[in-house]
């Protein structure tokens, strides 16, 4: 019987997504590892044939949000578990927040990561706080963090709706609130690769920051 699957959308992640499935193999014994190689151009596919027990692939980059959708609708486990590629070593964090949602402390467990030094300014994080905050009076510290674990019950929520590219974290959060799910946070040691405060990062973090208005607005 299935328990746990790890859900993965990989854009090009060669660099970093085997080091990411190997830390969670322990975690493994019950659970299936869903990767969606979202029109990925490097070895990111090859990568992912070796630790996945399900691979879908896309031609063309279609974004994390209908990447995610695409493994929700593969997975058979009870509790659902999404994890960004580039986590590296430090994927094997979530075991906290498995063991969170297990003990039935909150519905939706979302990891919230201490910024590293090349992190940008936090504009984008602030508009979603506040947003969230306005439309349900929860506040939260990571709304945007791609790593969090749900249970199955909540797929359907989240199966309904129609999610693009960055935008996903944000309403998919905005959405089980909405529905009656209860969050909780928990601080990790979890680390991504991050844009820094160059023209490089300046632009990724316009581009997300279009794409969550864009979900919202058509949301509403």
């Amino acid at each position: 019987m299935i328990k746990q699957s790890f859900i993965i959308p990989a854009y090009n992640e060669e660099s970093y997504l085997e080091k990411t499935l190997l830390a969670i193999q322990r975690f493994t014994e019950r659970a299936e590892i869903i990767v969606i190689d979202d029109g990925s151009q490097d070895n990111t596919k090859l990568i992912a044939e070796r630790y996945a027990d399900k691979l879908i692939t896309f031609p063309e980059n279609m974004g994390k949000g209908f990447a995610l959708q695409a493994g929700w609708k593969e997975a058979r486990g009870d509790i659902i578990i999404c994890l960004d590629a580039d986590l590296g070593e430090s994927a094997e964090e979530i075991g906290a927040l498995i063991e969170a949602l297990e003990r039935e402390e909150a519905d939706l467990v979302i990891s919230v990561m201490k910024p590293g030094k090349r992190a940008g300014f936090g504009l984008v994080k602030r508009r979603v706080q506040a947003m969230i905050y306005r439309k349900t009076g929860v506040k939260l510290a990571s709304p945007l963090s791609g790593q969090r674990v749900f249970r199955r019950k909540w797929l359907p929520v989240l199966l309904e709706k129609d999610y693009k590219r960055f935008g996903v974290e944000a309403q998919m959060t905005l959405d089980l609130l909405r529905a009656g799910a209860t969050c909780q946070e928990m601080v990790t040691r979890m680390t991504h690769r991050e844009m820094g405060k160059n023209i490089r990062g300046f632009l990724h973090r316009l581009k997300q920051w279009l794409e969550i208005e864009r979900q919202l607005r058509e949301a509403q």
